[in-house]
């Protein structure tokens, strides 16, 4: 029960701030229109907000499209369950990819929008599909 209580502690804290990053990041910035051109500079903006953490784990994202939970905790067991929600939550804000359940199992997707706007750029590794 202590468990699920700071994980929902964590996420709580990783709304808040991802809230207050992302009205920091979009101050001053007329809305943006459906044009990727447009689009492009605003996901590197918020891509360079990112944490090296965040980052690995958006490009390991990023190298299969999506993951669950579990091979999440696999792939970064050097970082603490608490932490490791945190910091998907705050991807997750950013817009990057989304969280779903399918059969009771988190699962992290990215972000189409994003997706369609970076398919075309070299330096992000996306998968095949």
């Amino acid at each position: 029960m202590e468990n699920l209580i700071a994980i929902g502690a964590a996420l709580i804290t990783g709304l808040v701030i991802g809230i207050v990053l992302g009205k920091s990041l979009s101050k001053g910035r007329a809305p943006s229109s459906v044009d990727t051109k447009s689009a492009r500079p605003e996901w590197w903006q918020k891509r360079d907000a990112l944490t090296g953490t965040q980052m690995q784990i958006l490009q390991y994202i990023e190298s299969k499209r999506e993951a669950n939970i579990v091979a999440l905790q696999e792939k970064f067991s050097f970082i603490p369950d608490r932490e490791l929600y945190y910091r998907l939550e705050q991807i997750v804000l950013m817009g990057f990819m989304a969280r779903t359940r399918v059969e009771g199992d988190v699962i992290f997707v990215l972000d189409e929008t994003y997706v369609s706007t970076v398919e075309s750029d070299k330096t992000v590794m996306l998968s095949g599909d």
